[in-house]
């Protein structure tokens, strides 16, 4: 049986919890686990997880409040190799350098424990072929990439800091699928 770490992040600034649990979670090995004491639920955290460690984690509720929230994260995989920011910056398409026609800031939402999907699903009705929108996020927001695409957007990706992502949306057709009904996606 692995130890597991226990980290009550209640009497911490909020913006410093996230780097903090995060520090815990990569000092973990693959067994490992981290329950996490918290003072509301931790959706955000698990979106951020989801997006960035997805594959390498197990989600486990264990309180749900009113007072206290606790969740057991348990490291099922190990970290694949990063992609360079310098291979990152390269591949930026030139569509990424136009104009937005909106900037969504989902941040204080996601610090906040809100959902910030109506926002961005209402950015993204906005957006005719041809369109980019931008959404700012704490981090890099990838299950939202595939449900856009399916909306006919292509997506790009610029990380500003450790909590701080602009996700370009490029409208590239009208939304649903245009594989002509042949079944394959």
């Amino acid at each position: 049986m692995n130890k597991e770490t226990v980290l009550d992040v209640r009497g911490m600034v909020p913006r410093e919890r996230h780097p903090k649990i995060f520090a815990a979670w990569e000092a973990l090995a693959v067994g490992g686990a981290l329950k996490l004491v918290n003072d509301h639920d931790p959706k955000p955290l698990y979106y951020e997880f989801r997006a960035e460690r997805g594959g390498e984690f197990e989600w486990t509720p264990l309180e749900s409040g009113p007072e206290t929230w606790s969740v057991e994260i348990k490291r099922v995989a190990a970290a694949p190799k990063p992609v360079s920011p310098a291979a990152q910056q390269a591949e930026r398409p030139a569509w990424a350098a136009q104009a937005p026609v909106s900037e969504v800031d989902v941040r204080a939402d996601l610090r906040a424990g809100n959902e910030p999907f109506p926002k961005i699903k209402a950015a993204a009705a906005l957006a005719r072929p041809g369109d980019v929108f931008v959404i700012r996020a704490i981090f890099d927001p990838k299950p939202l990439y595939e449900l856009l695409r399916t909306k006919g957007f292509e997506a790009w990706t610029e990380r500003l800091a450790e909590d701080d992502w602009k996700v370009y949306f490029y409208k590239t057709r009208e939304g649903g699928c245009s594989c002509g009904g042949h079944g394959h996606h």
